[in-house]
């Protein structure tokens, strides 16, 4: 017969899961994808219209892209353009305090950049990748959809007349000025690419006037850019994986409700499609309790909630030997709580990399 405790301890089980994705920084092959870390050594540049530089990892690949980052402010310039970056519109990062910008023209002024991957791609295998992006409102008189990445296995030579087909091509033209469009795709890799570039690349860009008249200038924000390896392509829609969720929002299971488990189910689902698709090299559980929850069943309860976690994931596929867990008790609570309330760090966090 079960004892009263025991059938406590699985009731409890079930009581308040907030399921947090990380999504790791190693699993992007992208550095500085968020285009937040400078080159601190940049100290000095001769024209504030050439401040790529300060930019770590990324370099210029055709004309002069701009940095937009706090950094540049601090820069010494030989010749400083009045009010040169504010021209290009006051959007905010997308995330971050880093952005770039740059030119998709009609002519030779076009603007791109590229950065050497964290490691080469590799032949046969499939690669997600999305950038967001985001119209200027200041200087463009134009929109287009011509505007995504190029793979490459050495930097490639760009000029006025060439006729690179970007790999991965926005679906829609851009014309936003207000809200951040991803351009998103997947990527069958050759086995020698090691770099990415970013911008335009032909003579002949798709664009419409916004103001009337024929395509010319459009200005774009560049922010969090990303390139990921894929394991499961198996009918592979890209339409659908483009339109996943990467990051998870917190999901609470409501106390006395059992009716609610369903919709943990279904956020668990929902990474769990997400664990599928991409290569990932290891996942760690951490169960949490409440410390309103009784003392003496927190770490029981945490390693409890962590167990259940990870029997859903390998009922579901999830290969077990990725997965490492963790019971903490209610020794973490979670960033900006002081006093826990009820439910309030009653959470599993997942960890993935």
């Amino acid at each position: 017969m079960q004892s009263p405790k025991s059938n406590l301890y699985f009731l409890w089980m079930l009581i308040g899961v907030i399921c947090i994705i990380h999504s790791s920084k190693a699993q992007n092959l992208i550095p500085n994808p968020s285009f937040e870390n400078i080159n601190p050594a940049v100290k000095k540049l001769k024209h504030e219209m050439r401040n790529f530089g300060v930019m770590a990892h990324w370099k210029s690949l055709t004309n002069t892209p701009d940095a937009h980052h706090p950094f540049v402010s601090e820069v010494k310039f030989d010749h400083r353009a009045p009010n040169f970056l504010n021209q290009f519109g006051p959007q905010e990062p997308r995330t971050g305090d880093g952005k770039i910008g740059l030119y998709v023209t009609s002519n030779n002024t076009k603007e791109s950049i590229i950065v050497k991957l964290n490691s080469p791609l590799k032949a046969g295998k499939y690669y997600y990748f999305h950038m967001y992006v985001s119209l200027g409102e200041g200087l463009s008189n134009s929109c287009t959809s011509s505007i995504g990445s190029y793979f490459t296995a050495r930097v490639p030579r760009i000029t006025e007349t060439s006729k690179y087909k970007l790999h991965i091509e926005s679906s829609k033209m851009i014309c936003s000025t207000k809200e951040w469009t991803k351009v998103c795709g997947v990527y069958k890799a050759k086995g020698t690419e090691k770099y990415v570039s970013l911008g335009y690349f032909s003579d002949s860009p798709k664009g419409k006037s916004v103001k009337g008249g024929p395509f010319g200038d459009a200005y774009y924000y560049i922010d969090d850019v990303e390139l990921r390896e894929m394991q499961d392509v198996q009918n592979l829609n890209v339409a659908n994986v483009c339109n996943m969720a990467l990051d998870f929002s917190d999901i609470e299971y409501l106390i006395g409700e059992s009716e609610v488990y369903e919709e943990i189910k279904e956020a668990l689902d929902s990474y769990l499609q997400y664990l599928k698709i991409f290569k990932v090299n290891s996942i760690k559980i951490i169960g949490h309790a409440n410390d309103s929850e009784i003392n003496f069943e927190n770490e029981i309860l945490s390693s409890a909630r962590a167990s259940f976690v990870q029997e859903y994931l390998i009922e579901n596929g999830i290969d077990e030997s990725l997965i490492e867990i963790e019971g903490v008790s209610n020794t973490q609570p979670k960033e900006g709580i002081d006093t826990f309330e009820l439910g309030s760090n009653a959470r599993v966090q997942i960890i993935i990399e």
